[in-house]
């Protein structure tokens, strides 16, 4: 990468900062608008055709990956153009991708006993137990602190997207599990002599090593899918939706409905709910009589 895309790199990302984005936003984009100036040879001093052939490279990628590619190249050219570093825009003439409603894709019960079974390390089950029980994803299960812990009201403290930090309820085994973690230290903390605690990236990919040490070879099931379990087994056992989505911290509830798959069983006993009629045996015309 040359000199002056990496300053301006640098750049988009205080301003984000200063935006207050969320790390994983941040981080994110870098990596796509990183491995976009690879590919290109530049990034500052961009054409449109070469965005829109990156967009569109034939590449095994889903359409929800090109529209993420597409927020971070349209947000860092913004930025160029806003800040006159750019004199055009040319993120401007990238079409908009259309992505496939999406589907829930949750872990079933005998995966999440398989995940939790087939040699995972306690530290492992601990992120499992913390993703199927509280729906957290895998930003929020790094940074569990022993100080989240509210014994009194039984609640667990988490920040969601936009750093919003919301208290929900602590699920029993969370509870318990939290008598065997530490009380006022990071319950994943970081190694290698770093201070904090583990990224989200590594709580990903301990839990994809325990997918496959679990014999689990769906390709769609993911660690997420632990919060898409979360959510379909709440709606499953009858809880309102929207108690759904605040236990997701959704902004939407149009996004809760994404995570949550509704069983054959609950199809069934929604359709049957309906009263049945009588309804004759025959239509009665021949016996209504016709006025003269």
């Amino acid at each position: 990468m040359h000199d002056h895309d990496r300053d301006a790199l640098a750049m988009f990302i205080d301003y984000q900062r200063a935006q207050n984005l969320a790390a994983t936003t941040i981080t994110n984009r870098r990596s796509i608008l990183t491995t976009f100036a690879r590919w290109a040879g530049t990034l500052v001093d961009c054409d449109p055709f070469t965005l829109r052939r990156y967009i569109g490279r034939d590449a095994p990628i889903t359409a929800g990956t090109r529209r993420t590619e597409r927020g971070a190249l349209t947000a860092f050219y913004t930025f160029l153009h806003d800040e006159g570093l750019r004199a055009d825009n040319p993120a401007l003439k990238l079409p908009v991708i259309r992505v496939p409603k999406g589907k829930p894709r949750p872990f079933t019960a005998e995966q999440i006993d398989a995940l939790l079974t087939t040699g995972a390390y306690t530290r492992t089950r601990a992120m499992i137990l913390l993703g199927y029980y509280q729906g957290f994803r895998a930003s929020s299960i790094a940074p569990v602190h022993g100080d989240d812990i509210d014994r009194l009201t039984g609640r667990i403290r988490s920040v969601v997207k936009g750093r919003k930090e919301v208290w929900f309820p602590l699920h029993p085994v969370i509870a318990e599990l939290a008598d065997t973690m530490p009380d006022h230290d990071y319950w994943f903390p970081a190694r290698g002599g770093r201070e904090g605690h583990i990224l989200a990236a590594s709580v990903t990919n301990i839990i994809t090593r325990a997918k496959k040490r679990a014999g689990i070879a769906e390709r769609k099931l993911t660690p997420h899918s632990l919060r898409h379990a979360f959510a379909t087994d709440l709606v499953e056992e009858g809880v309102d939706i929207r108690v759904v989505q605040e236990l997701l911290a959704h902004e939407h509830l149009s996004t809760t409905q994404i995570y949550t798959q509704v069983s054959e069983r609950r199809k069934d006993e929604g359709i049957r709910t309906l009263a049945g009629r009588e309804v004759l045996a025959t239509s009665g015309r021949g016996s209504v009589k016709i006025a003269a």
